[in-house]
């Protein structure tokens, strides 16, 4: 009986529980507060959780959701939102610490409602065990999802660099993008190195630009979230090359810094500071709310 009734209960409920996960959601987590990602989203994310739950208490059999056959259905979905929370650069532990508030809010809603003497202990025991498993069990495979997702676009970006590789020499200009995550930083400092290595910088330079592109990329990463991530732009002639990294996050003032060897204790200039001291000339174009453009670029010697 607890069973159905709780189903209807959250079929009523569905909307406005909906609204209400979803705002505590982007008021607390940091990832959701700066993506992007509609509200909207994240509200129809919650309903489809909230419509399988209510098929798993309207089923007329007491097994685990993960017998169901509802469970292929599930799984897509899951890829669906993984491939979306990627994209829109929502970590893994906030999408997990999202669905951890769904729960909480929905049992908040269920105790309220049904947590009384009319219902035995049972009857709630029972009702746990049909709710349960199913959250447990979306937060396994949407892990699993979110995961072979990342690997997917950074296997891409891989094969990218790899033909890359190969044209340098024939290109004037090559472009990359990449998400705002640390775990994509990586691909820059790959691609930076395999250009200075094609245009046959000596080993110290090829270091250099590695290091300078990874330390632009890094503070790219941490002040520049955006959906649209992180552009660099690499110019190639025979005196010099120019690499432009761009972000459209939130900009700053960079006038006057990073020239002098900043204060240990500092927050800003240290990481502009050892940059100029990797490259033979720095620009930096920042403008409010409007992103960073970090232009630099190193000499060519030919020996």
């Amino acid at each position: 009986m607890l069973l159905s009734l709780a189903a209807d209960f959250l079929d009523k409920r569905k909307q406005s529980l909906s609204e209400t996960v979803s705002k505590k959601i982007y008021n607390e987590i940091e990832s959701y507060k700066f993506s992007s990602m509609p509200v909207e989203e994240s509200q129809r994310t919650i309903e489809q959780m909230l419509d399988f739950i209510i098929r798993q208490l309207r089923e007329n059999r007491n097994h685990a959701p993960a017998a169901y056959e509802a469970i292929k259905d599930l799984v897509a979905y899951e890829e669906g939102i993984a491939s979306r929370r990627v994209k829109y650069q929502i970590s893994l532990v906030d999408l997990l610490h999202g669905i951890r508030i769904f729960r909480d809010l929905l049992w908040e809603d269920l105790q309220r409602k049904f947590g009384t003497k009319e219902f035995k202990g049972e009857e709630f025991f029972t009702l746990e065990k049909r709710i349960n498993p199913f959250i447990y069990i979306f937060s396994v495979r949407v892990s699993e999802a979110y995961l072979n997702s990342k690997d997917e676009v950074i296997e891409s970006q891989q094969k990218a660099l790899l033909k890359w590789e190969e044209v340098v020499k024939s290109v004037s200009s090559i472009e990359l993008k990449i998400p705002c995550r640390e775990e994509f930083a990586i691909i820059g400092r790959m691609q930076a190195e395999a250009i200075a290595r094609r245009l046959n910088f000596d080993e110290e330079e090829v270091q250099d630009i590695k290091s300078a592109v990874g330390e632009a990329v890094d503070n790219a990463i941490e002040h520049g979230i955006s959906e649209k991530g992180i552009d660099l732009h690499y110019h190639l002639s025979r005196r010099e090359l120019i690499i432009e990294i761009i972000d459209y996050g939130r900009g700053f003032n960079p006038d006057g810094v990073g020239f002098e060897l900043p204060d240990p204790m500092a927050e800003r200039g240290r990481g502009l500071f050892i940059l100029r001291q990797l490259v033979d000339d720095l620009r930096i174009e920042s403008n409010g709310n409007e992103g960073t453009k970090v232009i630099m670029s190193k000499k060519r010697v030919f020996k």
